[in-house]
């Protein structure tokens, strides 16, 4: 009696923090404040680092007159953008794979330890090739910026994350004076 107590507790306890938490995440979603570190579908994460170039990415590509960006430099970046978020998809589907297949070895009515921890070994060596990509990318991103537009878009990241108007509005504004 104590035994099946406890168990719906848990399983009551499991249900109730994960509802709210899908619930919280499903809110950021629908309200836009899910970044890029999300997929377009709502569906997985992608790597930290492969955020963190998609938002670089993007600032650079939005602001790319601002910051004297050439159309050589213009074109790398869209190229290495496409090919980071191309990676993310194969990144996310070899994830679903392999929990479908972990899920579907934890299964079985006897454990294959040394073929699910070949597996998990598999799948993590995955995980640190993909990351180590997505630092490459990054380091190539920074590195297509001459020192000038590298300071330039610093400070404009500054002045955007302090939560001060774009510096867009700025550059409008001081034009007017």
């Amino acid at each position: 009696m104590t035994k099946k107590r406890v168990l719906f507790a848990f399983i009551g306890l499991t249900l109730f923090f994960s509802t709210a938490a899908y619930a919280h995440s499903m809110d950021e979603y629908a309200t836009g404040r899910h970044g890029y570190g999300m997929m377009e579908k709502g569906e997985g994460q992608q790597c930290p680092v492969a955020g963190k170039f998609m938002k670089k990415a993007h600032f650079l590509l939005e602001n790319k007159a601002d910051l004297g960006l050439t159309d050589e430099q213009v074109k790398a970046i869209k190229d290495m953008k496409l090919q980071v978020e191309k990676d993310g998809i194969r990144q996310n589907a070899d994830r679903e794979i392999f929990m479908l297949d972990l899920k579907s070895k934890l299964e079985a009515d006897k454990v294959d330890v040394e073929g699910t921890n070949a597996l998990i070994d598999k799948g993590f060596a995955s995980l640190a090739a993909s990351t180590k990509s997505n630092v490459e990318a990054y380091s190539k991103l920074k590195d297509s910026l001459t020192p000038d537009q590298l300071a330039k878009m610093k400070e404009f990241w500054k002045n955007k994350k302090e939560g001060g108007e774009s510096h867009t509005e700025e550059l409008r504004d001081n034009g007017d004076k």
